[in-house]
């Protein structure tokens, strides 16, 4: 049987301010392919992480940026840190994209257990740094490092952490009931009852830069029951494809794509609908040392 043991946790969205979660269960029967977690001690990772935001009311911005992620040893508990190093911002018009990257706390099941206190890495520094009383600046520490964590485990879920000891018939559809947010006006949200399609398939292409066709991708799907794109008045699509390796889950690729259609007069008076695309892209490159500058000269895009 297929089973997911914990949720996915989709990135939010920076333009709406919505996330998504759900538990997706289903299929039996043979030929099941199970994804694992085996990342190896000392990996290193290069990633290119981008986010495009397009909007019918504020245009388009797009934000980049490339880090080098390093997990360390086993400690005497038996977890390891995931270490973001080289942070390199190309384009920020998001406030939050120049906020730290923590260092995760990584079980050896592939669990996310938490960061590294904010006082080991480079927030402390930024906070450190502000003209504010003593009071004010625990109250903005303690708040950086529940964002930071939050990202941190939504960002591990993603890749890994939702995944690990999942099975999959590969090629099926799975159609799965659960429920999302859709929005009802401009800061308004509410959950309807949604399907969920999941299909994994495998011999897949890891990347250009390694064609081998020994990956597996899984693309999730989600939508309000009786809903597509083609749909009229208010609308919601969120989708997740992940490229990995499934013996040990090492990621190639990750995409989130959120879309929203809502009226902004929340029901009241003549429809008014807007519309916005939040696409969140993240590439990796595996075994590459040196300064961030490299990871475009070996491909990622």
């Amino acid at each position: 049987m297929t089973f997911f043991p914990r949720p996915w946790l989709v990135i939010a969205a920076l333009s709406s301010g919505v996330f998504g979660c759900a538990t997706v269960g289903g299929a039996q029967g043979k030929d099941l392919v199970t994804l694992r977690y085996g990342w190896p001690e000392q990996a290193t990772i290069r990633v290119m992480h981008t986010v495009d935001v397009r909007t019918d009311w504020s245009g388009r911005m797009t934000a980049q940026r490339r880090y080098a992620m390093r997990l360390g040893p086993v400690d005497e508990e038996g977890r390891r840190r995931l270490i973001i190093q080289d942070v390199e911002i190309i384009e920020a018009p998001f406030p939050a994209f120049v906020e730290p990257l923590a260092t995760s706390i990584i079980d050896a099941q592939g669990d996310f257990q938490g960061i590294d206190p904010l006082e080991d890495g480079p927030g402390q520094d930024l906070l450190d740094a502000l003209p504010v009383s003593p009071r004010k600046k625990a109250q903005m520490t303690k708040a950086l490092t529940n964002g930071l964590e939050r990202e941190a485990r939504n960002r591990w879920n993603e890749w890994v952490g939702s995944w690990h000891g999942s099975r999959f018939k590969p090629g099926r559809t799975e159609v799965v009931a659960t429920t999302m947010s859709v929005g009802t006006g401009r800061k308004k949200t509410e959950d309807v009852p949604a399907e969920e399609r999941v299909r994994l398939d495998v011999g897949v292409a890891c990347s250009d830069a390694v064609p081998e066709p020994r990956c597996a991708r899984l693309k999730i799907v989600r939508e309000p029951v009786g809903q597509t794109d083609e749909t009229q008045g208010r609308y919601a699509h969120v989708e997740l494809e992940l490229v990995t390796d499934p013996a040990t889950l090492l990621p190639y690729s990750s995409r989130v794509i959120r879309m929203d259609r809502v009226d902004w007069n929340d029901g009241t008076g003549e429809p008014d609908f807007h519309e916005a695309v939040h696409v969140e892209q993240h590439t990796f490159l595996h075994g590459v040392e040196g300064a961030p500058g490299q990871v475009a000269a070996v491909g990622l895009r």
